[in-house]
């Protein structure tokens, strides 16, 4: 029954997480959405209040991962890494990407410090970065839901995020 539920938990963060970076739709349903649905569920199933800490997972969804082009002068964390690696866009995706995959599995620290479930942690690290280094800024298309044009690479991205978050809390 905890997978089903932490199958059905991801599917809501990963439309969360889309739901946000839809065109003319708020991002906070994605920067702070996100963060409070999972902290939520981390306070109803462990009952501590150090999974509090979750919720600066809204700061790292905050940081963005835009690198320069010739619309967007990118995210400070793009342009870092867009200047650091002599503008090699691919270089820069990927490290932007893993550093706000990396910098939100670092909020979840403490379900495994509560928990113990340390293996598990580092696994869902892995796959957390991974996607969002490897997948999240690719074009996989898109899907209309509630009227609204999602795109897939951020659904799977969000989908990864909460079903890791899932899988250390339950």
């Amino acid at each position: 029954m905890k997978k089903i539920f932490a199958f059905l938990f991801g599917i809501i963060g990963g439309l969360l997480g889309a739901w946000g970076g839809a065109e003319q739709t708020d991002k906070n349903w994605r920067r702070v959405g996100l963060p409070i649905l999972i902290t939520l569920i981390a306070l109803i199933v462990i009952k501590h209040w150090l999974v509090l800490s979750i919720l600066s997972l809204i700061a790292v969804l905050c940081l963005g991962y835009g690198i320069p082009d010739s619309t967007d002068n990118g995210s400070p964390l793009g342009r870092f890494y867009y200047f650091l690696f002599n503008e090699n866009e691919l270089l820069t995706n990927l490290f932007t990407r893993g550093t706000i995959g990396l910098f939100s599995c670092l909020t979840l620290l403490s379900v495994p410090i509560l928990l113990g479930n340390w293996l598990t942690y580092l696994i869902v690290c892995v796959i957390i970065t991974a996607v969002y280094a490897s997948l999240s800024w690719r074009d996989l298309g898109s899907f209309v839901f509630l009227n609204k044009n999602l795109i897939y690479a951020e659904f799977v991205t969000y989908f990864a995020l909460t079903l890791g978050a899932m899988s250390l809390i339950f």
